[in-house]
């Protein structure tokens, strides 16, 4: 840590005491943007470290991934997708983003208990740094999308110019619930286990490997009602309807992602900034 830039010092100045605790928080976070991209690379190196592929497992696992649920749902029961391998790629994206990321920073302060007992630094850089490295694997993957789409006959056009908006909300809506789980892991060690398994219920009622016209056809109004205010179907919805459907999204699916964004992002880092004085006293 000693080796870092004068912008990541141990040293913390007071901030304005009218700002507001989640703009002084924020702003903390960004005065430490060189160890955050620090961390985010100490992940990506010790994840593939001695890795015969290395980086090529980024592109490999979400198209594997894609392989299955194709052979799955497209070849053996016959879903009614076209082009089911793009459909099911574009929803696995800002999934994998969202479900590797938050489980991933779950535990990233109860890991890093040792670092912060140590160091002076704003504690949600532990989990925030998790989703950089989730976001680079998402970027990574682009390419690979790219290819397909070009494979099956939907190559990139203008509506691909939506996907910059679109990761940025599945980075955001991550980063609120990392946040979030992040700090109530460190006082509820159970919870760890209880995300992996909400995060699988999660991912069948979320349109990722089928369309969202499926649920909208589902009989019983009151459980289409509760699905439909499943936060992450608009966010998957965006990387469909740009890249798959090939056609600029919805300005509802548009709306309902940047909120489910900024909704995630104020209410995790609202929940962080008023624990995080109470973490060092339970790690």
């Amino acid at each position: 840590m000693t080796a870092l830039s004068p912008s990541a010092s141990t040293t913390r100045p007071a901030a304005p005491p009218a700002a507001p605790a989640l703009a002084r928080a924020a702003a903390d976070v960004w005065r430490f943007r060189e160890l955050l991209a620090l961390l985010v690379l100490r992940d990506l190196k010790v994840r593939y470290k001695r890795s015969v592929l290395g980086m090529i497992w980024t592109l490999l696992n979400p198209l594997l991934q894609m392989v299955v649920y194709t052979l799955v749902f497209s070849t053996i029961l016959r879903i009614g997708v076209p082009d089911y391998p793009l459909f099911v790629l574009c929803g696995l994206l800002p999934w994998s983003l969202l479900a590797v990321g938050t489980t991933g920073a779950s535990t990233a302060l109860v890991g890093n208990q040792s670092l912060i007992r140590k160091v002076a630094v704003p504690q949600a850089v532990y989990p925030l740094a998790v989703v950089g490295s989730k976001l680079a694997d998402a970027l990574l993957s682009i390419p690979a999308l790219a290819l397909l789409a070009f494979a099956t006959g939907r190559p990139p056009g203008a509506s691909w110019a939506w996907l910059p908006l679109a990761l940025a909300c599945a980075a955001a809506f991550t980063a609120g619930l990392a946040l979030l789980l992040s700090s109530a892991t460190v006082f509820f060690r159970d919870l760890r286990h209880l995300v992996e398994l909400l995060f699988q219920v999660w991912f069948y009622v979320t349109p990722v490997f089928y369309p969202a016209s499926f649920l909208e056809q589902l009989p019983v109004p009151a459980l289409r009602a509760v699905l439909a205010a499943n936060p992450a179907a608009p966010i998957v919805r965006l990387f469909q309807e740009s890249v798959y459907e090939g056609r600029s999204p919805a300005a509802s699916t548009v709306a309902f992602a940047m909120l489910a964004a900024l909704v995630s992002l104020a209410v995790g880092g609202a929940v962080f900034t008023r624990c995080e004085h109470g973490h060092i006293h339970h790690l």
